[in-house]
């Protein structure tokens, strides 16, 4: 049986979590950051809350988990993917500064590109 105290944080983490996809949407970085550390603070919650927990939990909760999971999976890509554009944005609008010291004929080894790890498609 599941107690309701866990049901409530695992309430508590998804609507955090939808809110924080909808800060994302809005660009608001104060508030994405504000909306960050509670989200974080609802899971540190709901960890406590399951370790009161029987193994296993029902088919209904462990759905829920692995939706949670999967749009906390979403969120990070988002993320990842919007810091892309802002970095991109960034190195059109600001000039590079030029290295003191470079070969003649080579480029500087910042190219203005995000790192490849933020560059792969998402799955």
């Amino acid at each position: 049986m599941v107690a309701d105290a866990f049901l409530h944080q695992l309430a508590e983490a998804e609507a955090q979590l939808d809110s924080l996809t909808h800060l994302l949407l809005l660009g608001d970085a104060p508030a994405y950051e504000a909306g960050a550390l509670a989200f974080r603070q609802a899971l540190v919650q709901l960890a406590h809350a399951a370790a009161d927990q029987p193994r296993p939990v029902s088919d209904a909760v462990a759905t829920r988990l692995a939706q949670l999971a999967r749009a906390l999976v979403q969120q990070r890509d988002q993320l990842a993917r919007r810091a892309v554009v802002v970095a991109r944005s960034l190195a059109v609008v600001l000039p590079q500064a030029q290295p003191t010291y470079q070969a003649p004929g080579r480029r500087a080894s910042f190219s203005g590109a995000a790192p490849q790890i933020y560059s792969a498609p998402a799955r």
